[in-house]
């Protein structure tokens, strides 16, 4: 019963936890679907008005589609079914039936596993390619010459690319303040896949406790009718 409370609260946590990581996700992907046509001015080294696309040529979203089939994961299969798999476990306990591991329990703790592999390959891979487009900055000139056009150098991720706009001298502090606070976003859904990993991990230990709580019971309960 006691690791069962364990588990019932740790994903309480990855409930939260999990929902805050598609919301991050989410506002990150309509940001971008709703300022895609934007232009953000900012001032050439010859003092003319330079206007640049919202997003370049080469952006890298897959990175967001794995920690989004992560996030999912963890709040649809291994949080709301957790739930349903808890409350049938605390049902099944009241009857007093005799206790065995349930395959039903052990469907759910391998689930528990693959999630937390997703999720651990979602935090890798975002962390990995925000590393590697890491320092790059947006070629004036060649800004000029693709005006009206996507930006068609180098690969980015969402938030580099973010910070190479807000490294521009921008000619409207609207537009620094409206970057700089979809910025915070996106590094707030990667800075989150941390949490969501920590949490995974403890749901998958628990669950696997679990798990071989009921293989014990059951064979102490073979030894004593022998």
């Amino acid at each position: 019963m006691s690791s069962l409370l364990h588990l019932a609260i740790a994903l309480v946590f990855l409930t939260i936890d999990s929902a805050l990581e598609l919301s991050f996700i989410s506002a990150t992907v309509g940001y971008f679907h709703r300022s895609g046509a934007n232009q953000y001015p900012f001032k050439g080294t010859d003092g003319s008005t330079i206007l640049i696309n919202a997003k370049p040529k080469g952006f890298l979203v897959n990175e967001g589609h794995t920690s989004n089939g992560a996030a999912g994961t963890a709040l649809v299969i291994v949080s709301i079914g957790g739930w349903i798999v808890l409350w049938w476990m605390r049902r099944r306990e009241k009857s007093n039936e005799t206790p065995r591991p349930s395959r039903i329990f052990l469907g759910y703790t391998i689930w528990t596993i693959l999630s937390f592999c997703l999720t651990t390959a979602a935090l890798a891979y975002t962390f990995a390619v925000t590393n590697q487009t890491k320092g790059q900055s947006i070629d004036t000139t060649v800004a000029a010459q693709f005006q009206g056009h996507a930006y068609p150098l180098q690969n980015w991720s969402p938030e580099n690319w973010e910070k190479a706009l807000l490294a521009l001298p921008l000619t409207s502090n609207k537009d620094r303040n409206y970057l700089n606070h979809w910025l915070h976003v996106i590094q707030g859904w990667k800075w989150n896949l941390i949490p969501l990993f920590l949490i995974g991990l403890v749901v998958m230990v628990l669950s696997i406790r679990v798990y071989l709580e009921q293989r014990t019971g059951r064979r102490l309960v073979r030894s004593s009718k022998v």
